[in-house]
């Protein structure tokens, strides 16, 4: 492979090559190290969009005797679609002979007009709605949510605070929680086992474990998950059991992960992301950023479920409703 001629595009090849070279060097610490705080950590939340700055270097792609840019260029395309490419369902649903089931998640957090929620839910987006974030007091006097979710377990209603199930189908069984905790607890794990049909029922789970902490610890580029990982391996204590019940089972919410943390294998041990086997694109779900409010960056709201759950179809719908998360609904076969 010849290189450039003149010292100025050798010096130019030199710094052209440093970016791609740091990035698949990166890559390959985060692959083998698996790190989980610090600013490698950092770099595994933002990981896909590292290898943007990669399309200023395109024009350099074609200067003569760059061949050494163009492969590790190419070797870069190679490490983000083995690493980040998006789903791409193209093929139709399945067909199933199972009873289905719609479910929506949604984390309310920013909305500070609940009338903005309340349109939305009264248009019935789902028959199944979990939520996060809200108390769900503005439920309580909504008679036209009573009609569409006649079963609902909101705080003060057997649900903890943050946390709300509604239903158009009946609760025969729910986990019983102490009223009398007014305060958030990121552990905590709300869930309802609800009659789709006669002899047919699913368990429908909701969650929210803190987002790590990005003030506290010493470090440049500050980024300690420990307490979100505890909060999540408290969680999925919860979630095994209910697992081991052997019925169909369905978890929603806002997980605080991206699925290129370790902490995604956790999510993911025993339960399918129903996304990644349902849904088309990239598939963000929050808006992390002032400048970029009106366009989601990362996928941190997760349907997961049981391998006798069969993903449908999932979507995300990012339409300004208050909130910076956007609305996530699925499609679902329940064997």
């Amino acid at each position: 492979m010849r290189l450039p001629g003149t010292r100025f595009l050798r010096v130019l090849l030199f710094l052209s090559l440093l970016y791609p070279a740091l990035l698949l060097v990166l890559n390959m610490l985060n692959l083998l190290l698996h790190p989980q705080a610090g600013a490698l950590g950092m770099s595994e939340v933002f990981a896909p969009f590292l290898f943007l700055p990669l399309a200023l270097l395109i024009p350099l792609l074609f200067v003569r005797g760059f061949g050494l840019l163009r492969v590790a260029f190419v070797c870069c395309l190679v490490v983000w679609a083995l690493r980040f490419m998006p789903p791409l369902n193209f093929a139709p649903p399945p067909e199933t002979a199972a009873v289905e089931l719609d479910l929506m998640t949604w984390n309310m957090y920013v909305n500070n007009d609940p009338q903005n929620a309340i349109d939305y839910l009264q248009q019935k987006p789902a028959p199944v709605v979990v939520l996060q974030e809200t108390s769900g007091e503005w439920l309580a006097d909504d008679d036209t949510l009573k009609k569409i979710y006649p079963y609902q377990l909101r705080y003060m209603q057997g649900a903890p605070a943050g946390l709300v199930l509604l239903s158009s189908y009946p609760i025969v069984n729910y986990n019983q929680w102490d009223s009398r905790k007014s305060e958030w607890d990121p552990n905590a794990v709300l869930w309802a086992e609800l009659e789709l049909a006669p002899g047919k029922t699913v368990i429908v789970a909701t969650a929210h474990p803190n987002n790590p902490d990005l003030a506290s610890c010493k470090w440049p580029f500050c980024f300690e998950p420990g307490d979100r990982n505890q909060q999540i391996s408290n969680i999925f204590s919860q979630v095994d059991q209910l697992i081991a019940q052997k019925k169909p089972l369905i978890l929603a919410g806002d997980f605080n992960t991206t699925q290129w943390e370790p902490a995604y294998k956790h999510l993911t041990a025993n339960l399918q992301d129903t996304y990644l086997k349902a849904g088309l694109g990239w598939g963000a779900t929050w808006r992390p950023f002032e400048l970029v409010s009106k366009f989601p960056v990362l996928r941190i709201d997760y349907i997961l479920a049981t391998p006798d759950v069969v993903p449908l179809k999932v979507d995300v719908d990012c339409a300004n409703r208050g909130s910076d998360h956007c609305v996530v609904t699925g499609q679902y076969g329940i064997e």
